[in-house]
């Protein structure tokens, strides 16, 4: 390759979910040791910018699974194997300089040579040949639209203090979308490792903290997690990556139908509950008709990119009954009985 090849590669990397995710384990591990003055100026970091990115990172993937647009550079040895549009890398560089801009955009000094790495970024995908105009287009728009979401979005929530640990517990909740991209792009064994560590890592630090022993940034997360009248150790957040890790060592489709109940299905019924949900259900007053249906939609959704209509729409309906009718431990029940009805459902076709 061309020495001008190379530097068009390195400038890609800044538009790359693997750039982000070392620079979001990094600054989680600076984080909790800088001084508070210091925090509450980084704290924006932590709020807008990386679930920004996550969030341009996750719609990208999943439009790319729609759109199936096929790249233009199919036989070069650094093509991707992914779909083309819309381009991940200009999403996520305009989601940087979006979230940047709205920070500060009363400095020109901050946000004008970010503007500069955005369009860099975006130029390098052209010049690599892996993307089209369109692609980086595409991008582009989906970057600027869902950073200034998300950025107005969340300072509403934070302006509400009382409703602030639910939204960004169910936003946790719904993170977990990450490990479904991770388990389909790099493969299990990977996953498993880094979901079981975080797993342990938690249910430690929830030991440690019921002893006055406060872990960092796990101690952090148990306090989002935690609600209002929860004493003792936090089993619902625990069981979530529990079952995340044993959903992990079957096979994907198996997975997928564990998966997308527990972690799209119930953290939109949550959210659409928690707002609009004024219709309770007779047999469960603690879930309401607004939920369930927004549970149904979600995970029918989610699942028709996966399966075929027939096993999505039983799998929805199965799911969106167990939802309504558990009232404890359903970070387990949930994916695990759907993944028991995924396999009976499989056996009856036979």
């Amino acid at each position: 390759m061309e020495p001008l090849t190379y530097f068009w590669i390195f400038l890609s990397y800044f538009g790359d979910i693997a750039y982000w995710l070392g620079f979001a384990i990094s600054f989680l591990l600076i984080y909790p040791f800088l001084e508070e003055k210091d925090k509450r100026k980084q704290i924006w970091i932590l709020y807008y910018l990386l679930p920004a990115v996550l969030l341009s990172y996750l719609s990208s993937f999943f439009l790319k699974l729609m759109f199936k647009v096929p790249r233009i550079c199919v036989g070069l040895s650094y093509c991707p194997e992914t779909y083309a549009f819309p381009s991940g890398h200009a999403t996520i560089a305009f989601t940087f300089f979006t979230i940047v801009f709205l920070k500060f955009k009363e400095k020109p000094h901050f946000y004008l040579p970010v503007l500069l790495l955005a369009l860099l970024v975006c130029y390098s995908r052209l010049a690599l040949q892996v993307h089209t105009l369109i692609d980086i287009l595409g991008g582009s728009v989906i970057g600027i639209t869902l950073s200034l979401t998300w950025y107005y979005f969340f300072k509403r929530i934070k302006s509400r203090k009382n409703s602030f640990h639910f939204y960004f517990r169910k936003l946790i909740h719904l993170g977990g979308i990450i490990v479904i991209i991770l388990r389909l792009s790099i493969g299990e064994k990977y996953v498993f490792g880094f979901t079981a560590f975080l797993t342990v890592m938690f249910f430690v630090s929830e030991i440690l903290r019921l002893r006055k022993i406060y872990f960092p940034i796990f101690h952090d997360i148990s306090m989002f997690c935690k609600k209002r009248e929860e004493r003792g150790f936090l089993v619902e957040p625990f069981l979530f990556g529990f079952s995340l890790c044993v959903l992990l060592l079957f096979p994907s489709n198996f997975f997928l139908a564990g998966s997308l109940p527990l972690i799209i299905g119930d953290a939109l019924a949550g959210l659409i509950g928690y707002r609009f949900g004024l219709h309770k259900l007779f047999y469960n007053k603690a879930k309401s008709i607004e939920g369930s249906l927004a549970f149904f939609i979600s995970t029918l959704g989610s699942s028709l990119f996966f399966f075929d209509l027939k096993t999505s729409l039983f799998l929805s309906i199965f799911s969106t009954l167990l939802e309504s009718i558990l009232r404890k431990y359903e970070n387990l029940l949930l994916p695990l009985g759907c993944t028991a009805f995924y396999t009976f459902l499989g056996t009856s076709q036979t």
